[in-house]
């Protein structure tokens, strides 16, 4: 009599359990139809068109475009400016007075005049200012490149993340629905064992409630799949709501050795951040370089070619004509001691830039020793969870074999089984761990 006391608490709130969970296995059985039309996908299928359509890719492209035009405008600073000059007058009849207006004299004067002359400079000599403004704008351009291949590695890196996490949640579908079909197997006998006394009722509500957190554990991946091709989505380019599934063989899993040192030497000779740093180097020093040219004069050549009419009044009505060559010199000598400031700034910016290019080494070695270690990791992790299916198993085999004559607990062959399950999801991630790992090794040396 005790005994039923004390188990029907458990069975009332397993009984709860299962109609809370009730409400979920509909739309998990729905969410698991909407898995069935998904659009398979390979991985270089994505990333060719992730290169072509990714928008954060696009803006990077973009302003390259516009660093390339930058330079094409710089360039133009050599070329000589022509300046185009032209005007036309009324001219009232003029007075001249004598004293302070005492008497005046009426001009018959011609009321029409017009002027116009064409002016043009040349830049010879500016303290090598032109050319350092335009290897100026050739390192932003420089810079520009390296942030438009950093970027596809973003994207590249990204998009095989979120493939291979895409492919473990459909694995793990695979192998809980496994898992379901068992327990519908187990479920129909225990209705049956019960019936005939072999079986608490509770055995049996266990068994449901097992096969209950299996449809959960479906249910909540599916929706998982959905979030994350919405995002491959926008990453590749794809309309909204397009449910992905990788097409994923085992040959894609890695099984090449990876060598540290060999890593970190790789990741310095390829990574973009640090070429982009070292771009920055050289932008600081021809800062510096631009400063200095102030020191310096500027020489232009001048051309002017002019017509007046009429030249002078009130003499005489003539046409004016006449050209004229020559050389300006331009020489701010004050900048001998207003710049003093100015190129203490600008050294300490090159200081600064090459800080800047150590701490971008030591963040790109951290990164490359972190993948390398994961990477290593997952290799032996996997061998550990092949055990881990072996054992289990195993153990699920002796402990079904005597649940089947009556030597075990429902139980019993419930955590065996839980346990199995968890073991082959393990595997399963372990794999598609060990292939994210090594692309993210990729990425940290700067291969991707």
């Amino acid at each position: 009599m005790s005994y039923w006391q004390f188990r029907a608490p458990n069975i009332k709130h397993l009984v709860l359990v299962l109609l809370c969970c009730g409400s979920n296995l509909s739309f998990a059985q729905q969410d698991t139809v909407s898995l069935v039309s998904a659009k398979k996908i390979r991985l270089d299928e994505a990333i060719l068109l992730g290169i072509k359509n990714n928008r954060q890719l696009k803006l990077a492209n973009a302003d390259l475009a516009i660093a390339n035009e930058n330079v094409g405008q710089a360039k133009i600073a050599k070329m000589p400016r022509i300046n185009l000059n032209g005007g036309y007058n009324y001219i009232g009849d003029p007075k001249l007075y004598n004293g302070f207006y005492e008497s005046q004299v009426t001009v018959d004067y011609y009321n029409h005049q017009a002027f116009a002359n064409v002016v043009s400079s040349l830049p010879i000599y500016a303290g090598n200012a032109l050319n350092t403004r335009i290897n100026q704008q050739e390192l932003i351009t420089q810079m520009q490149q390296s942030a438009v291949r950093m970027t596809e590695a973003d994207v590249k890196n990204a998009i095989t993340e979120q493939y291979f996490t895409l492919e473990k949640l459909y694995r793990q579908i695979e192998v809980t629905k496994q898992n379901i079909i068992n327990t519908d197997i187990r479920i129909n006998q225990l209705k049956s064992r019960v019936k005939n006394g072999q079986n608490l009722t509770s055995d049996l509500l266990r068994t449901e409630l097992q096969q209950s957190n299996f449809k959960v554990s479906v249910f909540r991946s599916t929706n998982t799949i959905e979030l994350i091709s919405n995002y491959l989505d926008i990453l590749i380019g794809f309309p909204n709501n397009t449910i992905l599934k990788p097409e994923v063989a085992e040959s894609m899993i890695p099984t090449e050795s990876m060598n540290l040192q060999q890593s970190l030497e790789e990741a310095f000779a390829n990574r973009e951040e640090i070429k982009r740093a070292a771009v920055k180097i050289k932008l600081s020093e021809s800062s510096l370089s631009l400063t200095k040219s102030g020191f310096k004069p500027n020489l232009n050549a001048n051309l002017i070619l002019n017509t007046e009419y009429p030249a002078q009044w009130p003499n005489y009505v003539n046409l004016l004509n006449y050209w004229a060559a020559g050389l300006s010199l331009n020489w701010d000598i004050s900048s001998f001691y207003n710049l003093k400031h100015r190129i203490s700034g600008d050294k300490l910016e090159i200081d600064k830039s090459n800080l800047a290019l150590e701490v971008t080494k030591d963040q790109i070695s951290t990164e490359v020793k972190n993948a390398y270690v994961r990477y290593a990791e997952s290799k032996e992790n996997i061998k550990t969870y092949k055990k881990d299916v072996e054992l289990s198993m195993s153990n699920y085999k002796i402990v079904k074999s005597r649940y089947d004559n009556d030597f075990a607990l429902i139980s019993e062959i419930v955590d065996a089984e839980l346990q199995l399950n968890n073991s082959r999801i393990s595997l399963v991630n372990a794999n598609l761990d060990l292939i994210i790992q090594y692309y993210s090794l990729q990425y940290a040396m700067g291969k991707l």
